[in-house]
């Protein structure tokens, strides 16, 4: 399989982006994720991918907590800002994420050039009903809900 069309084919997935953050020695640290899904309701856990290269996962690993801020379209300038290496995360106070769920982790499974993090939800707040911001074909953008949508059934899995 020719690694140019496996990328061309993962970036044809829209991926809704996170802001995921700790503390490590009393300094804030974090990083950008359009790998974030929920993974289960009860017990509550959630899942990320950071690349195993990644610098500021191997320092945040070293904290067992992290919050995970899903971010929305008005949040668009500050993902673009905060997804480059050796980014200043911090430099502006991110405000009004969609929601914001404090979690501690649980699992760190190593495979290929990523790594699958689980991790329980220990507390949640959920903020203001904006449209999320989305990363599809290496560009950050906007999913603005159909207003005729189809609605799941209650106990479906989408």
């Amino acid at each position: 399989m020719a690694p140019h069309r496996l990328r061309a084919a993962f970036r044809r997935i829209a991926a809704g982006v996170a802001f995921v953050t700790t503390e490590v020695d009393d300094a804030p640290v974090g990083l950008i994720v359009s790998s974030f899904t929920a993974v289960s309701h009860d017990p509550p856990m959630i899942s990320f991918c950071p690349a195993r290269d990644s610098l500021t996962w191997r320092r945040m690993r070293t904290s067992s907590t992290f919050t995970v801020n899903v971010l929305a379209e008005h949040h668009r300038s500050f993902a673009r800002a905060a997804a480059p290496a050796g980014a200043d995360r911090f430099a502006e106070p991110l405000r009004d994420p969609l929601a914001a769920l404090d979690c501690t982790l649980e699992a760190e499974l190593p495979y290929g050039d990523h790594s699958i993090v689980v991790a329980r939800v220990d507390r949640l707040d959920v903020s203001e009903d904006a449209d999320p911001l989305v990363y599809f074909a290496g560009r950050f953008g906007a999913f603005h809900p159909h207003h005729q949508e189809i609605p799941c059934p209650p106990n479906s899995n989408p």
